[in-house]
């Protein structure tokens, strides 16, 4: 008998917290939220320019707050310099100057990032979901019982709390992008980018707004030394992002979502039907499968034939052929 995981697990009347910032004004006037009610009203001013300070002055984001010059919330002159660097025998200095006017905002900056502000503009978050309305706390945020779908991540970066969003993809979401990709603004969305993760794109996300990336799979390295707020749902290196898992997540486009970076999950505000209500497999033939033998990882797959006195499995993974499997190495799932 084996336990059978779920890729997306449905749980009901689920209570999170939706996190507020300063000046966000909840605008619900009852106790429950419907689908297009108004349900936040978000103040604040458009972003005229972004600034990686990694890129620009060769250090690491998390280093970056130690070398500027200004600060948060000061207004600067184009030309005025914000940050400086000097070398360590002071032979040489890098000044990093403002490209345009505007309000400074460091809000990022242990992510590496300068945000120079333009006018103030408000906007509206409209409610794609129900649910009941609990207490609203500037610290813990507006609590919300709803039903959401959970998505666990293998890996995600070490922040603090929780952020708020709506999910955007960048490209059609199933395939692995470039910066040419990038046509427009990603301001206050959690972007999936597709099965695998270049740093060069984790940074122009993040200089055009996106507040989260979620990806199949990175390089350690880069996941390592960008510091950026990432979930990883697959693995580290060339791991295998299953069709049948993109057709699914991508269903889920345009909702809104919360990320949790102490449970390292991803919660959709969304319902969904699971295929199977039951936790256990009661027979192991034409049931989903997902790979982790090292020669077909990650690839999701039905099985065929099952011998018990082996323990070895035929599975069904499509185009990529049939396999004889360990069950060992197979993770009944429900997709």
């Amino acid at each position: 008998m084996e336990i059978r995981s779920r890729l997306f697990e449905k749980y009901e009347n689920y209570t999170l917290n939706i996190p507020l910032r300063g000046e966000d004004k909840v605008l619900v006037k009852k106790d429950r939220v419907g689908i297009g009610d108004d349900f936040l009203e978000k103040t604040g001013s458009s972003v005229k320019k972004t600034i990686y300070l990694p890129t620009v002055l060769h250090v690491k984001s998390e280093d970056s707050e130690k070398y500027l010059v200004c600060m948060h919330g000061e207004y600067i002159e184009k030309g005025e310099v914000i940050a400086k660097k000097t070398s360590s025998g002071g032979l040489t200095v890098i000044d990093l100057t403002s490209p345009v006017s505007g309000i400074l905002d460091l809000s990022r900056i242990k992510q590496g990032y300068v945000d120079i502000l333009g006018e103030e503009r408000k906007s509206i978050v409209k409610s794609n979901f129900e649910g009941e309305i609990g207490a609203i706390d500037p610290t813990t945020g507006l609590s919300l019982t709803t039903d959401v779908v959970a998505v666990d991540g293998v890996v995600g970066s070490k922040k603090e709390g929780t952020l708020f969003g709506q999910l955007d993809t960048l490209g059609d979401g199933n395939t692995i992008v470039t910066t040419a990709f990038l046509e427009r603004e990603y301001k206050g969305k959690i972007v999936w980018v597709g099965p695998y993760l270049y740093s060069s794109i984790a940074v122009e996300l993040f200089e055009r707004g996106a507040i989260a990336v979620l990806t199949y799979a990175m390089s350690y390295e880069e996941f390592r030394d960008l510091g950026l707020p990432i979930m990883i749902f697959g693995g580290f290196g060339s791991v295998h992002c299953d069709s049948l898992f993109l057709k699914k997540f991508l269903t889920f486009i345009g909702k809104y979502v919360v990320l949790d970076h102490r449970q390292n999950q991803l919660f959709i505000l969304s319902d969904l039907s699971p295929r199977n209500e039951r936790w256990f497999v009661n027979q192991y033939i034409n049931q989903s499968v997902i790979s982790r033998s090292a020669t077909s990882y990650g690839y999701i797959g039905k099985t065929l034939e099952y011998n018990q006195e082996s323990d070895f499995v035929l599975v069904d993974f499509g185009k990529k052929g049939t396999s004889l499997i360990h069950i060992g190495l197979l993770d009944f799932i429900d997709l």
